[in-house]
């Protein structure tokens, strides 16, 4: 029992010592990012990892790129539309839309995923929706970190066969136990690992567009009319006319009451005279 659990126990730490040797293995050496295949056979269905194969882009590079486009007409309304009809045509999908009224439509954003080899002929695409005021495009080289992690997880596959048969080869539960704990523990570290090359490679394999519709401040200004202003002549004299006659009637109790002192004053005044001469 003894000579086992220490047999075992020297397995894991020859695993471990494998695991730190890979880690140091210069940048030389891994110079094509590792394929991602199946487990080797002694690992069992439940640790398997079903991560797939990862496309490689040309010259062993990876890269993500991420374009704004601004574009400006007559009807936004439109201009979206196309916009997603053309996104549709390069097999692109729409992440996220945002429309703003008012009173007609004015403003629209859009972020769609577009295939990387198609960003070129979908910019271009786009540029014939409406005017283009502002365009960029911004490119990231992640192949270090797409090579970083092929090659962790490549180790922690290796590590993960050797646990498996020495969890097959257990003589006691407290081997199981010691065993299971390293397994589970570089499983959970192997699948986090999985899904952050998963989540670069979707970045490579789709380039992210930012789309924003405005509309042609040349078509917001009122044209001339000629009729309208006829209507809006008479309207304005008419109106002109009410206000005279309006403020006509707001004097009329002022004028009033400037009389009623006007002929008091004057009674008054008649009376002194008569007084005088008398």
């Amino acid at each position: 029992m003894h000579r086992s659990r220490v047999a075992i126990l020297a397995g894991m730490g020859l695993a471990a010592i494998a695991l730190a040797g890979c880690g140091n293995t210069d940048s030389s050496t891994v110079a094509e990012p590792m394929n991602i295949g199946s487990m080797d056979s002694g690992v069992t269905t439940s640790e398997s990892v079903s991560s797939g194969s990862f496309d490689q882009k040309a010259a062993d590079q990876y890269l993500t790129r991420n374009s704004s486009i601004s574009l400006q007409g007559s009807n936004v309304s439109e201009m979206t539309n196309t916009v997603l009809s053309i996104t549709t045509e390069f097999a692109g999908a729409l992440s996220q839309q945002d429309i703003r009224n008012e009173g007609e439509l004015s403003y629209s954003t859009l972020t769609v995923r577009i295939p990387d080899a198609e960003l070129e002929p979908y910019l271009d695409q786009l540029a014939t929706v409406g005017e283009v005021t502002f365009l960029s495009t911004s490119t990231t080289d992640v192949t270090t970190t797409v090579i970083d992690l092929d090659s962790r997880i490549d180790t922690l596959n290796t590590s993960i066969a050797t646990l498996t048969t020495l969890q097959a080869d257990a003589t006691s539960v407290a081997d199981l136990v010691a065993v299971e704990s390293e397994l589970t523990a570089r499983t959970a570290e192997r699948d986090s690992l999985v899904a952050q090359r998963e989540f670069l490679q979707d970045q490579v394999d789709l380039s992210t567009v930012y789309i924003s519709i405005a509309a042609d401040p040349a078509t917001t200004t009122d044209s001339p009319n000629f009729v309208q202003g006829i209507v809006d002549g008479w309207n304005a004299l008419i109106n002109t006319f009410a206000a005279i006659i309006t403020f006509a009637g707001f004097m009329v109790p002022f004028i009033g009451a400037l009389i009623v002192i006007v002929v008091v004053f004057a009674l008054i005044r008649t009376v002194l005279k008569r007084v005088r001469s008398s």
